[in-house]
């Protein structure tokens, strides 16, 4: 699926979105909404998500078989965009990135699920990456037995908070079923991952990455971690958000990625400021 606003004409690049596991390009309806005369907004459903998804390229390993046909996309619009990802679609816009850095203008990240480069850090890196392995293994193997609630309910409480599963009304716990092969894939791709931290380091263009301060550890330190090491990046820690915000509450994560994006079209360096004349 793909939507875009364009009720005046303006010169902004454009926007890609990219959306995270168990979700699909509706999620950025508000952001859209947003930025209506402002940007065109385009989103795109994932391999394995939504109603249109794009199609993975299976002889590609980790998040480039997401990762390439979202810069197929991209290169129809003959000219780098601002490019946007939450949590799984983070870690697929950061591989976009290092695959075809001259198609990024700029990038905004919320949380990537990028947690492979975890496994060779500290004691406490190894201790977290093998949290979501477990996470992970959860779910596969509740798929395998053929019973993906339980697989779901630990995914779900890990990312929300304990509890949110069984506050589910039935249908969503029915659509997010549909959606337990998907996650697999997600967790696969991620984990299959080879790029390091010093990579990042190639990547010249602005990047905002944001944190929840409500997140799970996790997540909070590979935030921190991506953030540290690209040469451009901004943290944001965001108080009393979590994981989920982009989607539960986008007024406050947009907002941010508003000003990230119009201070990379319009950097002050070429502003003319008024010279000041002392009385």
């Amino acid at each position: 699926m793909t939507f875009s606003s364009r009720p005046i004409e303006h010169s902004n690049a454009p926007i890609v979105a990219l959306h995270s596991s168990v979700s699909n390009s509706g999620q950025w309806s508000q952001l859209k909404a947003d930025f209506d005369g402002r940007f065109d907004v385009y989103a795109f459903d994932l391999p394995g998500c939504g109603r249109a998804p794009l199609t993975g390229d299976a002889s590609l390993n980790g998040a480039a078989c997401s990762a390439a046909p979202v810069i197929r996309e991209i290169e129809k619009f003959g000219r780098a965009v601002h490019l946007v990802g939450h949590s799984n679609g983070g870690g697929v816009a950061i591989k976009v990135a290092l695959t075809r850095p001259d198609l990024v203008k700029s990038l905004a990240l919320y949380e990537p699920a990028t947690f492979h480069f975890l496994e060779n850090g500290d004691s406490t890196d190894k201790s977290l990456f093998q949290q979501i392995q477990k996470v992970a293994a959860l779910v596969t193997a509740a798929a395998e037995d053929d019973d993906t609630s339980a697989g779901l309910e630990r995914f779900l409480d890990f990312w929300n908070g304990a509890g949110f599963w069984d506050r589910l009304l039935l249908a969503s716990k029915q659509t997010f079923a549909g959606a337990i092969s998907s996650i697999r894939a997600d967790f696969a791709n991620g984990f299959a991952e080879t790029w390091e931290l010093a990579d990042l380091s190639i990547l010249k263009m602005p990047v905002l990455v944001m944190t929840g301060l409500e997140s799970p550890e996790l997540t909070q330190r590979v935030a921190v971690a991506i953030a540290k090491a690209l040469p451009a990046a901004r943290i944001a820690l965001l108080p009393e958000l979590g994981h989920m915000a982009p989607i539960f509450q986008p007024e406050w994560v947009n907002s941010r990625i508003f000003e990230h994006v119009a201070s990379a079209e319009r950097p002050t360096a070429t502003c003319s400021w008024p010279s000041l004349v002392a009385a």
